[in-house]
């Protein structure tokens, strides 16, 4: 039996030389193969996911705009013209546009970003259960 083993453990050195001669390397999961992989396999396996992820946020966004405009076009207005002008207008400049106060101004822009929120939460649920 003591043969035996020893004949069973010089076989498995050889095995183990030839491998690394060969380059062939031995991992304990496909997880730990990524991360050791040279080429960046496991980052960019990632980035990609993340990469449709935010292209989803992206999607839900639209979605969730094009029903605030639906249902209330002048919060679509504030939101859009506060966050989405360049240069950014103040909200003083903003409520000088409507001949509203700013203190109007930020209720509205609130209000609006609430249901903005709500609508792309409920759009990213919708397309990520796709």
């Amino acid at each position: 039996m003591n043969v035996e083993l020893k004949r069973l453990m010089r076989h498995q050195r050889y095995i183990i030389e030839r491998d690394s001669a060969k380059g062939v390397l031995h991992y304990g999961s496909e997880e730990e193969l990524y991360k050791m992989s040279p080429y960046g396999l496991y980052e960019y396996e990632q980035e990609q996911q993340e990469a449709e992820y935010r292209a989803l946020l992206r999607k839900a966004m639209y979605m969730a705009l094009s029903d605030l405009q639906e249902w209330n076009p002048h919060w679509y207005e504030l939101v859009t013209e506060y966050y989405l002008s360049e240069p950014r207008p103040t909200l003083e400049q903003v409520g000088e546009r409507y001949g509203v106060s700013r203190q109007a101004v930020t209720k509205s822009i609130r209000k609006g970003m609430t249901v903005l929120r709500c609508h792309a939460n409920m759009h990213l649920a919708e397309l990520l259960n796709e």
